[in-house]
């Protein structure tokens, strides 16, 4: 792992090849520039390389140049600003850490000279009326719009650094980052998922120590210059030093608010005082919303980022397991109201969701357990083989590589079905597998007496039992539910619960249609059906079942 190549990009500007040669000098490694092997081979500059045979060439070239420089180890290579552009150098730079500089357009602007030497900046000839500032606007106008082409390939580095600091600086900070990974030996290598979603679009970066470099992911990949980060003091103690240490390493103005810990505190009294905050911070229009922090978190800061002014960034950082594979991702936020939970909130997709799964050390057993809930949902409702894998580590610890491939595939998952269906008109309806009880039970019960997974672990099931009446499961599927969610120590009956409560508050949940009570069941293991009408009675039958032990 740690011959691995430091690899940077960045914009024209940023300073990859001055930067590059002082890092590995700190790291005693060699250093390649891929643009110099490229002239050294042609015998041309790059600009006259681009001259004689184009673009095409030069990105045929600069591959080949790529491939034979990651045939060596021990080394730091300043790449052009395109190369993370192609998905075959993206594939080739595989294994190797990859640092984006981050630059913006008006330090570009200081620093880039209209001289000819960047042939895709365009012409340096003066125009008809010998004007050279207008070359110069035109000039920047190109770098502008290939920054905003290449920013989505950028933020799918595994670390980000801000170029505008002097060139020393930066290659300290790289330094010192290269080296906390040596010294723990922990992986540096991200996933990213995107969620395509027509002018919503966004990643998901799922990694170890990641919150570490989240003010610059906010400055650099969601163009924010001034945040709120709202979370929970429990959260706060643990991670909020490391939260705010990024921001204020990235030059960010930002405040915080702290909000009460729990389910019962998810309500329009604590909007209002995300409300306040944000008021007294002085954030406006182009300021953005931090959720660190579970579901609730996320869930009641999203709802503010939605409405405040109309709409602010939120970036969601995620610290429970069930934030990480639910809640964080798909963009729906609100609050709980006295007749029903989650009955005022909104479809407000985030600018980025950063999950550290470093964080989930400090998760008590209950809320893993709870976050375990949600996996196992999506098991049931879309991948079998998983339902397997999870049998196989419900009695003893799950190793980090396996928890990071659950977080990973829920993730792209549920990032699927929400660019698929991002309002919930119909096929994202299947992720509320378990929920319309589930809701209910959290209600009926008293906020607080079960976690949401384990409400929602208790609906499962009887979304089992209801689609084991209705012919879709067998008897050995549906007691296949209950004991997966046993051995998992999640709770899978109603107890003493009054089923007439339980039903009528299911009569509130939004998949409710011309005042029919509409279920997700399953078709068979692996497989969520959606929009299935349920009677009051069938619902009442399935109590029965559940308070019996089962079918």
């Amino acid at each position: 792992m740690l011959a691995a190549n430091i690899i940077l990009t960045g914009m024209m500007g940023a300073g990859k090849s001055t930067i590059g040669q002082i890092l590995a000098g700190k790291l005693a490694r060699s250093f390649a520039d891929l643009d110099l092997i490229i002239e050294q081979r042609a015998g041309i500059t790059i600009q006259e390389v681009f001259r004689r045979y184009g673009e095409a060439q030069f990105r045929t070239w600069e591959t080949e140049a790529l491939r034979e420089v990651l045939t060596r180890e021990y080394q730091v290579v300043a790449t052009g600003g395109g190369v993370v552009a192609s998905q075959e150098n993206r594939h080739l730079m595989q294994g190797h850490p990859i640092v984006w500089l981050a630059l913006d357009s008006s330090n570009a602007a200081r620093r880039l000279t209209f001289d000819g030497q960047r042939p895709l900046l365009g012409s340096t000839l003066p125009g008809e009326d010998g004007d050279l500032t207008s070359v110069a606007d035109q000039g920047m106008a190109n770098w502008q719009r290939l920054e905003q082409q290449r920013r989505w390939a950028y933020s799918q580095c595994d670390w980000v650094v801000d170029a505008t600091l002097p060139p020393v600086v930066v290659a300290d900070e790289i330094a010192a980052w290269w080296q906390r990974i040596a010294a723990k030996q922990q992986p540096w290598e991200i996933e990213h998922l995107r969620v395509e979603i027509p002018e919503d679009s966004y990643s998901i970066h799922v990694g170890h120590g990641v919150l570490t470099n989240l003010g610059s992911r906010c400055r650099a990949e969601a163009l924010l210059e001034q945040v709120l980060l709202v979370s929970n003091p429990t959260v706060f103690e643990l991670y909020g030093a490391e939260a705010v240490g990024s921001l204020q390493a990235a030059d960010l103005k930002w405040d915080t608010v702290l909000i009460p810990d729990g389910e019962e505190h998810k309500h329009l009294q604590t909007v209002e005082s995300i409300y306040t905050a944000a008021v007294k911070a002085g954030l406006d229009r182009w300021s953005g919303i931090i959720a660190l922090g579970g579901g609730v978190v996320g869930d009641v800061a999203g709802f503010a980022a939605a409405t405040y002014m109309r709409g602010v960034k939120l970036v969601q950082v995620p610290t429970t397991l069930l934030a990480q594979v639910d809640s964080s991702v798909g963009g729906k936020v609100g609050v709980n109201h006295p007749q029903g939970k989650n009955l005022i909130g909104s479809f407000y997709q985030p600018s980025m969701v950063l999950v550290d799964l470093q964080t989930l050390r400090t998760l008590p057993r209950r809320q893993f357990l709870t976050g375990m809930a949600e996996v196992i949902k999506y098991a049931l409702i879309a991948d079998r083989d998983l339902i397997e894998e999870l049998e196989k580590h419900a009695d003893g610890e799950v190793p980090p590589p396996t928890l990071t491939d659950w977080v990973r595939g829920c993730c792209q998952l549920k990032a699927e079905v929400v660019a698929s269906d991002a309002q919930e008109t119909g096929y994202r309806e299947g992720l509320n597998f378990g929920h319309t009880v589930g809701h209910g039970v959290e209600k009926v019960a008293g906020y607080g007496r079960y976690t949401h997974g384990e409400a929602i672990a208790i609906g499962m099931v009887t979304a089992a039992i209801l689609s084991y009446l209705r012919g879709y499961l067998t008897r050995s599927d549906c007691q296949t539910v209950v004991r997966l969610l046993e051995t998992w120590q999640l709770p899978t009956g109603i107890g003493q619960l009054s089923v007439p409560s339980i039903v009528a508050t299911c009569r509130l949940d939004k998949k409710v249609r011309a005042g029919q009570l509409r279920f997700v069941l399953l078709e068979h293991l692996g497989k969520a059906k959606v929009g299935e009408v349920v009677t009051e009675e069938e619902l009442t039958e399935a109590f029965r079942i559940q308070k019996e032990g089962g079918p």
